[in-house]
């Protein structure tokens, strides 16, 4: 009471009148749309008399809090909005999507399956099989650690393959055994995975408590045991399954399962890499005997780690579309997919943990003593109506992280949403397939690696053969063997550098490959290169990274030289001799992958001093090659662009996907397909880097008058016809050619080759250029690179 033998009420929902009072003054609910979102149906049902919709949160078969303000935002469908003006008859209601963990997983791997690259699936068989020219051996035995099973999708493709893949089993004897030790923590998924494990021929033989590992000290069971026999209907191999039902960090293999591969698809990016990389080794410390002993030498082999299916970050519709304008009663802004899309992966990063740079997860496992033997470009294809509930999902996802990202930011986050449900894109993910060597825990073998800040301490052998790759024909290059006597003697004024990787050109190098190159020396501002002329047969490259391993008498600074990760303008070749003038060392900090991108990141930068960028300007860049997304990548640091979407814009064209991916990894405010430049347009600069005279016309057409076209391309010999009629005649517009060789005479005064290559190597430092490798090759597999490029499968070739 309040003193005065009177009872005092409180208003509950219960009484949703009381309760509601003041809200239902401020909204007239025949005129607003009210929802309260509550986890009693009582409350919900009390509410919905007085004209407020409901939505249940938080019970089995209901939404979470996030789902329900997403759901009520618009941002992604839900049937359990309780509202009666979206649909008077429930038998008219459509089927509304809903996330289920199995279904999603089970949808995902059938696109994974295609996706995993082979040739990194074929470098992993051959690895663990230790295959080479002389040897096939099979082996009797084999320990393969999943710790992210999901499904079993990986042992699946393991036991049978698929997807341009042969299954692993097939290199084994009949008779012989392989051992899957599946770490899969989602007790929800257990029940599916002994379902898939007995449909696959499985029986189970027992179940068990895993002993010593961390977490829940109950009497659970937590590890079946499954075993298939092999015979006519299966494989000859006989296959054990140990299904633990925990998370590897949890529980460390035992002593005696020391394994020849771990495995993650769908996992590392999961992860932050320093973490990850210390729990590996964490996890397989305590194996000291056991499958993976090698019983000729009595040591344990290296363990290979795969990743396969690593998420990078890049997501696209196809085909993508641009910022769109006034385009509702409220006149917001709807964002290109290219602009949603990164701000869905800053999303992923700071609000869910999530890396999506496989460059940090690479620099955290050699941290640990790993090597990464291969990489390769893996893309998620994703159809609406092939991959149906996939599609949906990605949407669900694409609703809750990236739609609040893009309502934050004051554009039209409902609309974009909507646009994508309307027009029913195809989905394309750019994911990276990681292989790696991690010695054995109690490996004593020192292995010598190239440290962050480019350190090294070693000599070469300058008795080895020396190999160059050479370009003998239009389309034809292969590798030639130099004696290494000849190395023996280097003249005065020279150093010896041993090749650590070197970087294929996509341009100039292409042309020379294709042959469509005059008769000229091959750059009369790289010494060496000045005195040769481009006529078959021809050794050429230019962007080479190594360390130097011994130098002249003459030499001043050799000793401070020796051991030092430098890079040269040299061909592609296993040692070189250079002039020391012609060695720049790479600064502290740069990693060799990065370094080798230093005179494309040059011509860049050459490209967007001659477009003389003003602020708020919007610029073009045709052509997504090498060249083109690192022009994306300067600008994107450059450009400041305003909230309207309206000024500052980088727009990147190209025909090719995955180009479109990368050139918004790189920055880039939207990447379209050359027919959206007339809708996108007009633009205040272009840059033509395409080496397509069609993109050159393009630019010409779309630059505003008064505009500025700075062309890089290098036509070679070919002819091109461009229309330049009286439009073009009144317009005022300037093209200008962009040659990174020489510093233009109007910029002279401010910058020197000098500054401008010290500018390059900051540059290299914050951009990272790596990220844009695709594939890593071996002098013997020049001619397979070159071919790929010409068919521009790959973006670079290392």
């Amino acid at each position: 009471g309040d003193g005065d033998g009177q009872q005092l009420s409180y208003p509950t929902k219960f009484d949703p009148q009381d309760y509601f009072q003041t809200l239902l003054e401020w909204y007239d609910p025949t005129e607003n749309e009210l929802v309260l979102i509550d986890d009693s149906q009582m409350n919900l049902k009390k509410a919905k008399t007085i004209g407020i919709h409901g939505i249940l949160v938080n019970k089995p078969e209901a939404m979470n809090l996030e789902e329900a303000l997403n759901s009520f935002l618009g941002h992604i469908e839900s049937n359990l909005l309780t509202n009666e003006k979206r649909s008077e008859d429930e038998s008219e209601q459509k089927e509304i999507y809903k996330f289920d963990s199995v279904q999603y997983l089970q949808s995902k791997n059938r696109v994974d399956l295609a996706a995993i690259h082979p040739s990194v699936w074929q470098k992993m068989t051959k690895t663990i099989f230790n295959h080479d020219n002389t040897t096939n051996d099979r082996m009797d035995f084999v320990r393969i650690v999943d710790v992210g099973a999901g499904l079993l999708s990986m042992l699946d493709l393991i036991l049978n393959g698929g997807g341009a893949k042969e299954p692993l089993v097939g290199e084994m004897r009949d008779g012989s055994s392989l051992e899957y030790i599946a770490y899969e923590s989602n007790q929800e998924l257990l029940e599916t995975c002994k379902d898939r494990l007995i449909s696959m021929g499985f029986q189970e033989e027992k179940k068990g408590k895993l002993i010593g590992g961390k977490g829940n000290c109950d009497e659970s069971v937590d590890e079946y045991i499954f075993e298939r026999k092999g015979g006519k209907k299966s494989s000859g191999v006989n296959v054990k399954v140990l299904l633990r039902v925990k998370d590897f960090t949890e529980s460390p293999l035992k002593r005696e399962e020391h394994p020849h591969l771990i495995v993650g698809c769908c996992f590392a990016d999961l992860f932050d890499p320093d973490i990850l990389a210390t729990s590996l080794m964490q996890f397989t410390r305590r194996c000291a005997i056991g499958g993976g002993v090698d019983s000729d030498k009595d040591r344990m082999n290296d363990i290979l780690v795969y990743f396969p299916i690593t998420f990078d970050g890049s997501t696209q519709f196809l085909p993508p579309k641009p910022f769109s304008f006034d385009n509702n009663e409220k006149g917001a802004t709807i964002p290109s997919d290219t602009k949603a899309f990164q701000l869905y992966a800053d999303s992923l990063i700071q609000n869910h943990g999530h890396n999506l740079d496989p460059t940090l997860l690479i620099d955290s496992m050699n941290e640990i003593g790993a090597t990464l033997l291969t990489s390769a470009t893996s893309v998620w294809k994703i159809d609406p109506n092939e991959n149906e509930y996939l599609w949906s999902t990605m949407l669900y996802f694409f609703g809750t992280s990236a739609a609040p990202e893009i309502m934050r930011h004051n554009w039209d986050s409902v609309g974009w949403i909507n646009r994508a449900r309307r027009n029913h894109p195809k989905i394309h993910v750019r994911n990276q397939d990681l292989l790696f060597k991690l010695p054995p825990a109690d490996s004593t073998d020192q292995k010598q690696s190239l440290s962050q800040n480019g350190s090294f301490s070693c000599l070469a052998d300058t008795s080895e053969e020396v190999e160059q790759i050479e370009f003998t024909s239009p389309h034809v290059v292969g590798k030639k063997r130099i004696n290494g006597d000849s190395f023996n003697e280097i003249g005065p004024g020279q150093v010896e550098i041993k090749s650590i990787c070197s970087l294929i050109s996509s341009g100039t190098e292409l042309k020379i490959f294709k042959g469509l190159f005059e008769d000229a020396a091959l750059d009369v501002n790289i010494k060496g290169m000045a005195d040769e002329s481009m006529k078959y047969p021809l050794s050429y490259g230019y962007s080479l990274v190594g360390v130097v391993t011994r130098c002249a008498a003459d030499v001043e600074d050799s000793e401070d030289l020796i051991g030092k990760m430098v890079f040269t303008f040299s061909p592609h070749a296993s040692h070189v001799v250079v002039d020391r003038e012609g060695v720049h060392v790479v600064p502290e900090g740069i990693r060799a992958e990065d370094a080798i991108f230093m005179p494309s990141v040059e011509t860049a930068l050459s490209l967007t001093h001659d477009a003389h960028l003003r602020l708020g300007e919007n610029v073009a860049v045709y052509g997504q090659g090498l060249i083109g997304l690192l022009v994306n990548g300067i600008l994107s640091r450059q450009q400041v662009q305003s909230p309207s979407g309206n000024f500052g814009m980088t727009t990147a064209f190209d025909t090719i996907s995955d180009r479109l991916a990368m050139a918004s990894t790189m920055g880039a405010s939207q990447v379209l397909l050359p027919q959206e430049a007339a809708s996108s347009g007009p633009f205040d600069v272009s840059i033509e880097v395409s080496g397509n005279y069609r993109a050159l016309q393009s630019a010409i057409d779309h630059t505003r008058n008064g505009g500025r076209i700075v062309v890089g391309s290098w036509y070679g010999n070919s002819d091109v016809t461009l229309k330049l009629g009286i439009d073009f005649h009144r317009s005022h517009k300037t093209i200008k050619t962009s040659q990174v060789s020489t510093i233009p005479a109007e910029l002279s005064t401010l910058w020197s080759k000098d500054r401008r290559f010290s500018f390059t190597w900051d540059l290299v430092q914050t951009l990272k250029p790596s990220a844009l490798i695709t594939k890593r090759v071996t002098l013997d597999e020049a001619q397979e690179a070159y071919d790929l490029l010409d068919n521009g499968e790959e973006i670079a070739i290392a």
